[in-house]
C-alpha cells in the first residue's frame, strides 16, 4: 500500500513540475558563454537579461553559462577546437577573420540578409564592423567597442602650475609637459609625468598616428625606413634620464599590488583603453582628471588609436544544428537591441557597440562622452595570416631588447623584419 501511494505522489509531482514549467520542455536549449559567472557584480543583471527573453517568447530557452574573464579566453578556445562550442558566445573582434578562416563561425551576413530587419547594422560603429569582416561578409557582430585615449591628473598639473590648457597635443608638448611632473628622490622614481611604453600605447600604435605600418598594402614587412627607427628610438629616447631598470620597477611596483599606476596617482599622464574610466569609478577615487586624444608627432599626424572589444559569434560545430542556429540568431538580435545594449553596458561598464544606446548611456557624463568621441578613430591592426601573432609574441622580443638598449633600434627592427620574412616564406611554402 505504501508503495502505491509513493508511486501516485510521484506521478502528482511529475503533472505539477510540467505545469510549472510552462511547455517550456519542448523548447529548443541555446548555450550562451559569458563573463558574468555567479558572484560577480554582473551576474544578477545578465540573468535578468537572459531570462527576459526566455520569457518573451516560447521557442527558445537560453541556457546561460559564466566564467571568470580570464577562465574565459581558455575555456572558449579549448571548446571551439573540440567542437564543442556554445551556441553563442563572446570573443575578441580583432581576430575574428581568424575564426572565420578555419570555418567555425556562421556566416551572420547570410543571416542578416534573410532576416533584413532583425538588426540594424547602421547603429553600430562601422569600425568596429570592419573589424568583424573577413572576405567581404560579417561573421560576428562588434558586441563592445574599445578605444585609447590620453588620461591626465588635473590635481598633479596644478601642482606645478599647469591646467587644462596645457594638457599637450603633439609629442614635443607630451615631452615638455611630462617633464615637469616627474618627482624622485636620491634615483628612485617617486611620480611619471608619462613613459610612451606604459599603460596600453604601442609601437605600431605611434607608427599609425605617423601613417607608417608593420606591413603594406600586400602585407609584405616593412620596419625598414628611417622613420620607422625614429619613431621607436622617441619611445626609447622619453625618459632617457631613468634607467631601464628604473622604470620597470616603478611600473611593476604599482602592478604589484594590483595598482594601475594612473588610478593609482603615481603617473600624472597615461595612453589607456577606456576600460580605466571604470577602474576609476571602482576604486571611488576622488582625483580630478580627464581625457583626450593620444597627442600627435606633429600638426601632420594621423588622428588614430588601436580599438577592439568583443564580437559576440554564433559558432558551428558542424553538427547541422539548424533549431539551434535559429534560436541563437533570435537571441544575437536581442543582445543587439538598443535597451539590452543599454543593460549590458550599466551591468559591466562597458561602451557598447550600438551607437544610440551608448549616446543614451553616457548623456551628461563628461569623460564617457569624450571616450565615444574616440571610437570613431579607432582602427585594428591588419590581420596577418603568415603572423597572427605579429603585434604580440613575434614582436615583443625584439622590442624588449631595443628598450633595454641590448639591441638598436635599427637592429631590433631589423631582427623583427627578418622574422617576419622567414614566417611569409614558411607559410607560403604551405599553402
Amino acid at each position: 500500500m505504501k508503495k502505491i501511494i509513493i508511486s501516485l505522489c510521484l506521478v502528482l509531482l511529475g503533472v505539477f513540475f510540467i505545469g510549472c514549467d510552462g511547455g517550456t520542455s519542448d523548447r529548443v536549449i541555446i548555450d550562451f558563454w559569458h563573463m558574468s559567472p555567479v558572484g560577480s557584480e554582473s551576474f544578477s543583471a545578465t540573468k535578468q537579461i537572459i531570462n527576459e527573453f526566455n520569457e518573451s517568447q516560447e521557442l527558445y530557452t537560453v541556457k546561460g553559462t559564466g566564467f571568470g574573464f580570464w577562465d574565459y579566453w581558455d575555456k572558449i578556445a579549448v571548446a571551439i577546437s573540440s567542437k564543442t562550442a556554445p551556441d553563442i558566445g563572446f570573443s575578441t573582434i580583432d581576430d575574428v577573420p581568424i575564426r572565420a578562416e578555419a570555418g567555425v563561425l556562421y556566416n551572420i551576413s547570410d543571416l542578416i540578409d534573410a532576416d533584413p530587419d532583425g538588426i540594424d547594422i547602421e547603429e553600430l560603429y562601422q569600425s568596429q564592423l570592419d573589424f568583424a569582416t573577413y572576405e567581404g561578409d560579417l561573421y560576428a557582430l562588434p558586441f563592445t567597442a574599445t578605444t585609447r585615449v590620453l588620461y591626465y591628473n588635473l590635481d598633479m598639473f596644478a601642482e606645478v602650475g599647469l591646467t587644462e590648457a596645457d594638457v599637450p597635443t603633439t609629442w614635443e608638448e607630451l615631452h615638455t609637459v611630462a617633464k615637469q611632473l616627474d618627482v624622485d628622490e636620491d634615483g628612485v622614481i617617486q611620480q611619471l609625468g608619462f613613459d610612451p611604453t606604459y599603460g596600453n600605447a604601442t609601437y605600431h600604435g605611434y607608427l599609425w598616428q605617423c601613417g607608417l605600418d608593420f606591413f603594406d598594402d600586400d602585407l609584405n614587412p616593412t620596419l625598414n625606413t628611417q622613420k620607422h627607427i625614429d619613431v621607436l628610438q622617441w619611445m626609447i629616447d622619453f625618459n632617457s634620464e631613468y634607467t631601464r631598470n628604473q622604470l620597470v620597477a616603478f611600473g611593476d611596483a604599482n602592478a604589484m599590488l594590483g595598482i594601475n599606476v594612473f588610478a593609482g596617482e603615481r603617473v600624472a599622464m597615461i595612453v589607456e583603453v577606456d576600460g580605466l574610466y571604470q577602474i576609476i569609478q571602482n576604486a571611488g577615487a576622488t582625483f580630478n582628471y580627464g581625457v583626450t586624444s593620444i597627442p600627435l608627432p606633429d600638426e601632420d599626424g594621423v588622428r588614430v588609436n588601436w580599438g577592439s572589444g568583443f564580437s559576440v559569434e554564433l559558432y558551428d560545430n558542424r553538427k547541422n544544428e539548424e533549431d539551434q542556429k535559429a534560436g541563437a540568431w533570435e537571441f544575437l538580435k536581442y543582445l543587439m537591441s538598443k535597451e539590452v545594449q543599454k543593460e549590458f553596458s550599466t551591468a559591466n561598464g562597458w561602451l557598447m557597440a550600438h551607437q544610440e544606446a551608448m549616446e543614451e548611456v553616457a548623456e551628461g557624463n563628461a569623460i564617457m562622452t569624450r571616450l565615444l568621441e574616440e571610437v570613431a578613430y579607432a582602427r585594428d591592426k591588419r590581420y596577418v595570416p603568415y603572423a597572427p601573432s605579429w603585434h604580440g609574441n613575434d614582436w615583443q622580443p625584439y622590442y624588449n631588447q631595443a628598450l633595454n638598449r641590448e639591441l638598436t633600434a635599427e637592429q631590433a627592427l631589423a631582427a623583427a623584419r627578418a622574422n617576419y620574412l622567414q614566417k611569409k616564406e614558411n607559410w607560403e611554402a604551405t599553402h
